[in-house]
């Protein structure tokens, strides 16, 4: 069996709760990373609505919102619904070329009014396939979104799997999770931004966050950042592949719009773990009581 995946990982700019337009957008890419023969197509972190507001403690709103209150009603109403068209229309594309997309989104709650999720879909041949709910909400995301509570992974026919969103990184048992749940491959999705006036800070950071999850896990690591500018904030780009070992398939060393286009070779992940013995050699038993001592929590 030919376990070869093209993917494209789409590194695009936003506009604050354009809703529309950014949708227009996503549309627009992932119909054209399908007709190329893209199996796998991959969107930033709330790529319909741009990332919260303020973006930052303390700082104001670029989107031009009067207060909380005022942002959190015109973030409810740009969010997507479940059943909504962004979603309808994603599945059906997703139908259409045969593909897999997984795109992030401000997402309705399908059954409690008000709440939001800042979600990771799955979406392929037969339409929604996995909604996975940020479990660990940086800053200002707490005012609007409720977090998730689990870690889904999904058969996507080729392979299996495991999604998870920027902040999320730095918790390593969530990269465990999908391994040990299945996933070969596991997708990453930012909008992780900087002072638009600074320098960056580590031109390698997203290499180092995906050199690590991956080699640990031995899986396909592919981490998908926005673009532009939002405040005083600029988004730092640099979405890459990692391969199962570390090392980088393939990178976008940039803060501008672009897609990253590649091919993952998933017998990849058996061959480095079977060398490595990386799953095998867990001692969970020794854990277990870290894990269960609340004086360290």
């Amino acid at each position: 069996m030919n376990r070869a995946l093209q993917v494209s990982l789409a590194q695009l700019d936003l506009e604050p709760l354009a809703a529309d337009a950014n949708g227009e957008r996503v549309l627009e890419i992932a119909t054209a990373e399908a007709r190329a023969g893209a199996g796998l197509i991959v969107f930033p972190e709330l790529c319909n609505t741009g990332y919260v507001e303020p973006l930052a403690p303390g700082q104001g709103f670029p989107s031009g919102s009067a207060s909380h209150t005022d942002y959190s009603r015109r973030l409810h109403a740009s969010a997507a619904a479940p059943d909504g068209g962004l979603v309808q229309a994603l599945a059906t594309l997703a139908e259409r070329y045969r593909c897999h997309l997984v795109a992030g989104l401000a997402l309705r709650s399908a059954t409690r009014p008000g709440v939001l999720y800042n979600a990771s879909l799955l979406l392929g041949p037969y339409g929604l396939r996995t909604c996975y709910a940020k479990a660990h909400l940086w800053h200002n995301e707490k005012l609007y979104f409720t977090p998730g509570r689990a870690f889904p992974v999904s058969d996507i026919g080729i392979g299996r799997l495991g999604m998870q969103v920027c902040y999320d990184i730095r918790f390593p048992e969530i990269t465990r999770c999908l391994a040990l749940g299945g996933a070969e491959l596991v997708t990453n999705i930012w909008a992780s931004f900087r002072h638009a006036e600074e320098p960056v800070e580590d031109e390698g950071l997203f290499r180092h966050r995906a050199y690590t999850r991956a080699q640990e896990n031995g899986v396909f690591f592919l981490s998908c950042n926005r673009v532009g500018r939002q405040g005083d904030m600029r988004f730092m780009g640099r979405s890459l592949v990692a391969r199962p070992d570390g090392r980088i398939l393939a990178a976008l060393d940039h803060e501008k719009e672009g897609v990253l286009r590649t091919c993952l070779d998933l017998d990849e992940v058996a061959t480095y773990r079977m060398s490595t013995g990386i799953l095998n050699d867990r001692r969970p038993k020794l854990y277990q009581a870290l894990i269960e001592d609340e004086s360290l929590s």
